[in-house]
């Protein structure tokens, strides 16, 4: 008897075990051998030493993505949206104001309404009170005291 006609069974959860925990390593190696092939990395060789130095590292000559570009236009519109319920805070004083109400002078969806005055209320700019007619919110002193400095 040799040592190959031996059968061992191995489970198939094991397998995939291992495959899961070596993948990683084929792929950090797939993606340098890439760079390697594309020219990326630079190859010195010394008498018994082989260095490799990557050619450019920084990637901003890159032009922006559409993906990057439209982040950026949504972090706008939020800070838009932010400014115009401060606005509407301001406006309606210490009486207290509805969702509804914000939505109806905004003229914007409830979401976004919603989203932005949660915002507030994380950044203690706003305080929500439940009552028998709804959630109103009010603007706190933080919040009156930051539009007085943005508005200089």
């Amino acid at each position: 008897m040799s040592l190959f006609s031996y059968e061992i069974t191995i489970p198939v959860w094991l397998f995939i075990i291992m495959l899961l925990l070596i993948m990683p390593a084929f792929l950090w190696l797939a993606r340098l051998f890439d760079q390697l092939r594309k020219g990326e990395i630079e190859t010195e060789e010394n008498s018994d030493m082989v260095m490799f130095r990557v050619k450019n590292r920084r990637h901003s000559a890159k032009p922006k993505s559409k993906s990057a570009t439209t982040n950026d236009k949504k972090k706008n519109d939020r800070k838009d949206d932010l400014v115009n319920v401060l606005k509407v805070l301001i406006k309606e004083g210490d009486k207290g104001v509805r969702i509804q109400t914000i939505t109806d002078q905004m003229g914007t969806d409830q979401n976004k309404v919603k989203n932005a005055l949660e915002r507030l209320v994380e950044n203690k700019m706003a305080e929500e009170v439940s009552g028998v007619s709804g959630t109103k919110y009010y603007l706190t002193q933080a919040g009156r005291d930051y539009c007085h400095r943005k508005s200089r």
